[in-house]
């Protein structure tokens, strides 16, 4: 069992008071060097992660970061160095490298901080009443871990076809962030997150089969461990004795959180970079009808409950709710300041940042597609005969975000006239991307967010006409 410094969070004390102060420092000891502009972002960050096996802890870990990058403008070019070590020297030092490095990068026209009209003159919509849940301190670590115990063994309960828990995983986080620059911008946020796993393992005759759910929430209190436990082990029994089916072209039903991994693949070709870099095969298509029904899709980096929610991007533009798709139409791509430049728009707010060891890219918030009033067994009915599919299997491996071709291993229940059927094991789909967007036919009312590189929501989704590979 590893053991780091593990302490009971209801010790921790805020620290943005303490990273605004880092800034400030910084600042004027840059102020000392002849550069453009600057820019200091301090983060910290205080994790939990827990690991649980046949009701005993297998990992037990604690980490606890701070640490500012420096990012220095000079002559349109910039240099970057981070620090870890928050004494004056290192800072000091930190400073010297980024100013160092901004005389070797090239210089390019759109390397400037953002305006003031986009950060200190815009109001924010969201702050941490709402990103920041006090209740995640009333958690000690004994709690959380009785809590993934918990969770364990109601999965086990859930059916007697449940042999064994292959993982369970608890993670949270308290993470801060504050940006002070030269344009005037200086400000901080904190957030608390959360996420429960766990994976099931089911058998019947000689036949095994696996299924896992996930939960997620600002505090450990809004985890419901009897939804969590009883859709891992429905998804794990739902498919024992599930048998290949013949190849051919059939409707889909896709479960939400399949709909939201297929979305998120979408949402990784819409960012600004990949465009410029002639690696999105959306290159060129704003404007145009991309799915054939009026499908909204939405980043919204405001909503309340959305864990990838922030007052500000990792440069300080303020955020706000980006229509991506109207109507079936792409009206946008995600963009920081640099890339919105390039494009002569403005940032949609979604430069982020890994940590303080990285430079503001391109990502999304909380990326989702708006659901309808249809609900899933609607959507189930209208489907005749089909495939619901409720887990896919290689999908990033099997996806090429220009050409768009798709290909991924599934399982799910087949369904006869509107009703499900056999359970359905080693197939393969096959499509692209903009097929798949063409080809939803239907939208269910039951939207549910993942956390992937951002927080990706979908409801259930019928798609039609579909290439399956089976036998």
């Amino acid at each position: 069992m590893q053991n780091k410094n593990i302490q009971n969070s209801k010790r921790y004390k805020v620290r943005g008071s303490e990273l605004i102060g880092i800034c400030k420092d910084a600042a004027l000891k840059i102020n000392k060097h002849n550069a453009d502009e600057f820019e200091i972002f301090a983060a910290s960050s205080v994790e939990n992660e827990i690991e649980i096996f046949k009701g005993k802890v297998e990992t037990l870990s604690f980490s606890d970061s701070i640490g500012v990058g420096i990012r220095i403008f000079k002559d349109r070019s910039i240099g970057y160095a981070y620090t870890t070590v928050l004494e004056e020297n290192s800072i000091e030092d930190c400073i010297g490298n980024a100013v160092a490095n901004a005389r070797i990068t090239s210089s390019e026209e759109y390397n400037y901080l953002p305006v003031e009209e986009e950060t200190v003159n815009k109001k924010k919509l969201i702050d941490d009443r709402a990103l920041f849940h006090e209740n995640f301190l009333d958690y000690s670590i004994e709690s959380k871990i009785e809590m993934a115990k918990k969770l364990e063994a109601l999965t086990k309960s859930k059916d007697a076809r449940i042999v064994d828990i292959d993982s369970v995983g608890y993670h949270d986080s308290i993470y801060e962030t504050a940006i002070f620059n030269s344009a005037g911008f200086c400000d901080k946020y904190k957030t608390t997150t959360c996420l429960i796993y766990v994976s099931a393992i089911s058998k019947q005759g000689e036949d095994t089969s696996t299924g896992d759910f996930f939960g997620c929430a600002r505090e450990p209190s809004r985890l419901d461990l009897e939804e969590i436990a009883g859709k891992a082990a429905n998804r794990s029994v739902s498919v024992l004795g599930g048998k290949k089916i013949k190849s051919q072209r059939a409707n889909l039903l896709l479960d939400q959180v399949v709909s939201a991994q297929l979305l998120g693949v979408v949402a990784g070709c819409l960012t600004a970079d990949s465009v410029q870099k002639r690696k999105s095969l959306f290159e060129g298509k704003v404007g145009q009808k991309i799915f054939s029904i009026g499908v909204n899709v939405f980043d919204d980096g405001t909503l309340p409950d959305g864990l990838s929610s922030r007052p500000f991007d990792g440069e300080g533009v303020i955020k706000g709710k980006t229509s991506v798709f109207e109507y079936g139409y792409l009206k946008t791509y995600l963009y920081n300041t640099y890339t919105a430049r390039k494009d002569k728009t403005r940032s949609t707010g979604n430069a982020v940042r890994a940590s303080y060891r990285s430079t503001p890219e391109v990502g999304i918030s909380n990326f989702y597609m708006e659901p309808s009033e249809t609900d899933f067994n609607t959507l189930l009915n209208e489907t005749g005969s089909g495939f619901y599919v409720i887990d896919i299997i290689g999908l990033h491996s099997g996806v090429n975000p220009i050409s768009g071709q798709m290909s991924m291993g599934a399982k799910g229940i087949w369904i006869e006239n509107g009703s499900l059927k056999q359970p359905v094991k080693e197939v393969t789909i096959a499509t692209d991307i903009l097929s798949f967007c063409r080809s939803i036919k239907k939208i269910g009312n039951d939207l549910r967010f993942i956390p992937a590189s951002g927080y990706i929501g979908s409801p259930s989704l019928l798609v039609s006409d579909i290439m399956i590979s089976g036998k």
